[in-house]
């Protein structure tokens, strides 16, 4: 122990020693940073910045050792059977940039002495009900005890050492999403929105309409009370009521049904600015197309939302918008295809000079082109509603081999005039 005590204080003074290399130059001059050598000049990477000489100014180089040597130094003079000393050089290892060595030396002590706390802790372990857990399986614990309502175990223990290993930001989220439903059902209505505001800032957009649209309900029902206007789940009445509904009423928020069908009352008011948009639309199809698309994107937009807030809620207004903007591309496509049939047919009817003759491929190739772009267009547009709109899919890839094939043709005709 006496020479583990001993090899600690000396590695202390050398770490402090060894803040950099040391360069001399010929004038005197020193330098102390991270040297590199490249192309006749010495480099030297410091805190506030890196300067540069030619070699030919530069008097000496002194290398200090490498953390890496650093560390197999210390470990050369403990006792490694002391998981105190081992310790002590892991954490050095941290504060090192070495996190690899660091966590292995780490998993070294705790092979020595399972229940070392400090070691567990950075290693990312927490102690919950007399287990060391990651964070993973704490958080599923976690989530148990949240559908148990063991809630004050959560928010009083749990959590907190659960957001004092976390390291991953997701994780965090995780954490602060538990808390929010937490505060929420102990009717601790105002925390539970500062917690879902939170998680609106720090989440990404897809998570973060949800959470925000909880801090907003929230907001406007400080009393934590919703009049759900339908009972909730909507299939509960058709099917018997075979589940425990939601009925139409004042009700609290700290109910989790009740939250849901706050949610879904809000998607239903998405879906229903999304109609507007749409009906709108349908008036521009033939006479404004630009205006109509620009209809459907901003009813898409809402019904997209209203998906956020209650999955697959407003999937069929969606596979109607891309089925109605496909309609639409089939509309122009048409007008190239037959513009291709008319130059193809003249070939055979006119006697064309060479000249005429190119340029009326260039012509039947472009109006290919801009089927061509169409027909992915479309195949974009029905791409995530396969089941809905497998004609439309399998129509669009049989036209789009036969339109590559002729476009194969054509181009090589047009190579060979050139």
């Amino acid at each position: 122990m006496r020479r583990a005590g001993a090899a600690c204080l000396l590695v202390g003074i050398l770490a402090a020693a060894a803040v950099g290399d040391r360069v001399l130059l010929k004038d005197g001059r020193v330098f102390v940073g991270k040297v590199t050598e490249s192309e006749g000049k010495v480099l030297i990477e410091m805190v506030y910045g890196t300067v540069s000489f030619p070699a030919a100014e530069v008097e000496d180089i002194v290398r200090m050792p490498t953390p890496a040597d650093m560390l197999e130094w210390q470990l050369s003079q403990i006792d490694r059977s002391d998981p105190k000393a081992l310790f002590q050089v892991a954490e050095w290892a941290r504060d090192n940039d070495l996190p690899h060595q660091a966590d292995e030396l780490l998993r070294q002590v705790l092979a020595l002495q399972g229940d070392h706390v400090r070691s567990r802790k950075l290693l990312g372990y927490l102690k919950a009900e007399g287990k060391w857990l990651k964070v993973p399986a704490a958080l599923q614990l976690a989530r148990s005890k949240l559908a148990a309502g063991q809630y004050k175990a959560l928010l009083d223990e749990l959590l907190p050492a659960i957001e004092e290993v976390a390291d991953d930001a997701r994780m965090r989220l995780e954490v602060k999403e538990i808390e929010a439903h937490c505060r929420l059902q102990t009717r601790q209505f105002d925390l539970a929105q500062k917690c879902f505001e939170s998680l609106t800032e720090k989440a990404a957009p897809a998570e973060s309409a949800g959470y925000s649209a909880i801090a907003e309900i929230l907001a406007a029902h400080p009393d934590g009370m919703y009049v759900v206007t339908e009972s909730y789940p909507p299939l509960a009445m058709l099917l018997g009521d075979p589940v425990d509904a939601v009925k139409p009423g004042p009700a609290s928020l700290a109910q989790p049904k009740v939250l849901a069908a706050a949610l879904r009352d809000r998607a239903k008011q998405a879906i229903a600015l999304g109609q507007q948009l749409m009906a709108e639309a349908r008036k521009f199809e033939r006479t404004e197309p630009e205006a109509a698309k620009s209809r459907y994107e901003q009813a898409k937009k809402h019904f997209d939302t209203a998906d956020l807030l209650v999955p697959r809620i407003a999937r069929s207004f969606r596979v109607e918008i891309a089925r109605r903007r496909i309609a639409m591309i089939r509309t122009g496509m048409n007008v190239q295809a037959e513009v291709f049939d008319r130059l193809m047919g003249e070939l055979g009817k006119k006697n064309l000079t060479p000249a005429a003759y190119k340029e009326q491929n260039a012509r039947m190739l472009r109006a290919l082109n801009h089927v061509h772009s169409d027909l992915n267009a479309i195949l974009e547009l029905a791409e995530p509603f396969e089941r809905e709109l497998v004609l439309e899919i399998t129509d669009a890839n049989g036209r789009l081999g036969t339109v590559n094939a002729l476009r194969e043709i054509l181009t090589k005709e047009l190579n060979a005039l050139r």
